[in-house]
């Protein structure tokens, strides 16, 4: 019996490494809705600044003096955001604030 231990022990071992036991299993990539879910995070955190850009040139609308100077630095922020943007969403919202930005430059040549 105490023989026979050793050689169960072993068996059991070589089964647990043929399985696949023997190793942690490697971490899924994310698919379906925990991809779309990651996207919108990282849009939203690539949109961030560009969003505070166009803010600013959306806010100084009314003084042109004070948005002429805004408006290059929201468009390079825009440009930025629009390569790295992975979903339709941000790119809509990138859209809506480039126009917007767009508008304030017509108005004030």
């Amino acid at each position: 019996m105490k023989r026979a231990r050793p050689v169960v022990s072993a068996l059991l071992g070589l089964v647990l490494v043929a399985c696949g036991m023997g190793k942690p299993a490697p971490s899924p990539s994310p698919s379906g809705v925990g991809a779309v879910v990651k996207a919108m995070e990282q849009d939203i955190n690539v949109m961030h600044e560009a969003n505070a850009a166009a803010n600013e040139v959306i806010r100084a609308a009314g003084d042109c003096d004070a948005a002429r100077p805004l408006i290059p630095a929201a468009n390079a922020r825009l440009d930025e955001a629009q390569r790295k943007v992975q979903t339709s969403t941000g790119q809509q919202t990138l859209d809506a604030l480039r126009k917007k930005v767009r508008e304030v430059a017509e108005n004030c040549p």
